[in-house]
């Protein structure tokens, strides 16, 4: 099994639910046509609301080979005309740093909760009150 194999796996297992061709965008698949080669790039996309995480795989015979991802926005903010992105992990291409790229994605989305508002607080306190009397 190649390690572009075990990362397909990964992502099967851990990301998309056991259905792999309906949560991921394959970009580059050299190693589709069956052509033996002592290189095998894989680049793919998925995609949340807001953004699109390309995770680009070269799977090398001679060392470690490479697994990094990118983050970009699925739209401008106002007034731009382009999209903003980061780099996010990469390394060589092992579990480890598969681990890395899936937990910043996750970092990624969080947002922030909205600040706690004490009045609207107190008001739901004394509405739960007045409805045990």
């Amino acid at each position: 099994m190649s390690k572009v194999d075990e990362l397909k796996q990964w992502m099967k297992d851990e990301i998309c639910r056991g259905q792999f061709k309906k949560f991921v965008k394959v970009i580059e698949d050299s190693g589709e046509g069956g052509e033996k080669s002592s290189e095998y790039k894989f680049r793919f996309n998925i995609y949340t609301e807001t953004h699109r995480y390309r995770i680009s795989a070269l799977d090398r015979s001679n060392d470690d080979g490479y697994l990094g991802c990118t983050a970009s926005t699925r739209k401008p903010r106002a007034g731009e005309d382009w999209t903003r992105g980061n780099d996010l992990p990469d390394g060589k291409f092992t579990r480890e740093t598969w681990e890395h790229i899936k937990n910043a994605i996750i970092k990624y989305e969080l947002i922030e909760l909205a600040p706690k508002i004490e009045h609207a607080v107190d008001e739901e306190k004394e509405t739960v009150e007045s409805d045990k009397k």
